[in-house]
């Protein structure tokens, strides 16, 4: 069985190229990686500059990649619109577990990101911690009621797993 950033990069794949990619949440890189290999020009965001650090080891120079030391709520500062986004929620992998996503500045970029999307979205979900619990909650609750007639929204989850991350995927609907 896939993880759940495996899903979202299978998923990825089944769409032709896209010109613009974000990753909201960069991390150690690896979604910012994928994106690269799957969009001409990629946006990746974080809070952490051991992220941006991780990540240009990780990718080297590359022109076509903007890594932006900022919050992902800031997205609208950078760009108009994107095509594929991905949010990787939580906490920086083999760091401080206590710096975490915060469902403050989650909401307000998953409310942006929506408005600027031209394709999908996939927000990867880890409500195994306190705050990621609180986030989870909000997102369901929030992607329940996006409008039928602009989006799909589907979930990917380990029914028999509790508290175990999940993958809400949003697509845009052609108009």
């Amino acid at each position: 069985m896939l993880t759940m950033v495996e899903y979202v990069h299978q998923r990825i794949q089944t769409y032709p190229q896209q010109f613009i990619g974000v990753d909201m949440t960069m991390g150690n890189g690896h979604d910012t990686l994928f994106l690269l290999q799957h969009c001409q020009k990629v946006y990746a965001f974080d809070i952490q500059r051991q992220a941006i650090e991780k990540t240009q080891k990780l990718i080297g120079y590359n022109r076509d990649v903007q890594l932006i030391l900022d919050g992902h709520q800031n997205i609208d500062c950078y760009l108009e619109s994107f095509d594929i986004g991905i949010f990787n929620l939580g906490y920086l992998p083999l760091t401080d577990h206590h710096v975490t996503t915060l469902l403050k500045t989650t909401k307000i970029a998953i409310e942006k990101a929506i408005r600027m999307m031209n394709v999908a979205l996939f927000i990867v979900v880890y409500p195994g911690h306190q705050e990621g619990y609180e986030e989870s909650l909000w997102i369901d609750d929030y992607v329940k009621q996006l409008d039928t007639h602009q989006y799909n929204v589907s979930c990917y989850c380990m029914l028999n797993k509790k508290n175990s991350p999940y993958v809400i995927e949003i697509e845009k609907k052609v108009k």
